[in-house]
């Protein structure tokens, strides 16, 4: 916790997604075994029957790459006694527990709810079981609405739109830029131009509401990488106190644990993760990969309930990083070098806990 008190970072723990999958799994099957409990005292077999009809299949291994679906199993069960009803879980654990004692856990395999055993009865398939990643990733990207935005500006240039070397040229001449090459914030001249870009942004269209000279104003830099390179600018050429928060900072290899930056905060950790109370706040998210409205209910501006906001879209967010009433109209920074160069600025934007989505705009 800051001891700032223009300033007020904390962190909260949210349940851990893994976690949440987890839960909700054992959910599931508790409801299952429940369900399949009810159904229990309308099956007419008991285990012994499962196990008699087992060992009249006699089992071997199947050939190699050739399989059986459990569920014939199953189908050739119901065919020989037409007259029962079979508990469907009672029976495939009757039939886990024969083949492991048979077999053992090494030559059996599963594949899919397939077993690598036949029988005369139930004769072995040959089944291409083989994972093509290439056509699995297809299969789970049929159907994604992918951000129709991410790509629209990422066309070759002309000529006459050739990348400018300004930030480059501005980054010579500051008193600090030994500072900032001596921190190895920047891993390359593509990060440095992005983070110069939302200085930038902030010197044209904000700085006349954003004095760089008020202390009580406080940058939150939204996926700053493994430094906290942007919110180290702002830091040097301000007054202000600047955060930097990335779940992946402090992983690159130049990456320390500390900074002798003054006013300067890093935290590794996703911003739905934070609570930043502040007086005034401008919220910077250069290429970050989450929402807009995730990131304004993390921050809770006192004195009028808003932040500024500088974005730098990319990927499959410039939808989710969008919003009305931009201060200007989109423009593209030629002077970044990357593809996703789209800036977008906002002067006052709701933010607190009271933000629940933000209704996307029509594309400028």
């Amino acid at each position: 916790m800051s001891s700032d008190p223009v300033c007020s970072v904390s962190r909260i723990e949210l349940e851990p997604k893994w976690l949440t999958l987890q839960r909700d799994h054992n959910e599931r099957v508790e409801r299952e075994r429940a369900a399949a409990r009810a159904d229990l005292s309308t099956t007419n077999f008991e285990r012994s029957h499962y196990s008699a009809f087992f060992d009249a299949l006699a089992f071997e291994v199947a050939p190699e790459d050739e399989w059986t679906a459990r569920e014939r199993i199953l189908e050739a069960f119901c065919d020989a006694h037409v007259d029962g009803v079979v508990e469907r879980d009672a029976f495939m654990s009757a039939l886990g527990e024969h083949l492991v004692s048979k077999f053992g856990t090494k030559a059996l395999r599963r594949r899919k709810d397939n077993l690598n055993i036949t029988s005369a009865r139930v004769p072995s398939e040959k089944v291409n079981l083989r994972v093509n990643k290439k056509l699995a990733k297809a299969k789970r990207m049929k159907g994604r609405q992918l951000d129709p935005n991410r790509s629209r500006k990422n066309v070759a240039l002309k000529a006459a739109d050739a990348i400018s070397s300004r930030y480059m040229t501005e980054f010579l001449q500051l008193h600090c830029a030994t500072e900032l090459v001596e921190s190895r914030l920047f891993p390359d001249a593509k990060e440095l131009t992005e983070s110069f870009s939302a200085f930038n942004a902030w010197r044209t269209h904000l700085s006349d509401d954003f004095s760089a000279d008020d202390p009580n104003i406080t940058l939150v830099s939204v996926g700053d990488g493994h430094t906290p390179r942007t919110a180290a600018l702002f830091a040097f050429r301000t007054r202000w106190n600047c955060v930097a928060v990335d779940p992946e900072m402090g992983f690159a290899k130049d990456s320390k644990a500390s900074y002798a930056i003054d006013r300067l905060q890093h935290h590794r950790a996703k911003i739905e993760e934070m609570r930043i109370k502040t007086k005034r706040c401008i919220i910077v998210m250069v290429h970050a990969h989450v929402s807009l409205a995730t990131t304004l209910r993390s921050i809770e501006a006192s004195e009028d309930g808003t932040a500024a906001c500088i974005a730098l879209p990319c990927c499959n967010y410039y939808s989710a990083i969008d919003a009305p009433n931009r201060a200007v109209p989109e423009y593209e920074d030629m002077s970044v070098i990357s593809p996703h160069r789209t800036v977008r600025v906002w002067k006052a934007l709701p933010c607190g806990a009271s933000v629940q989505a933000i209704s996307p705009i029509e594309i400028e």
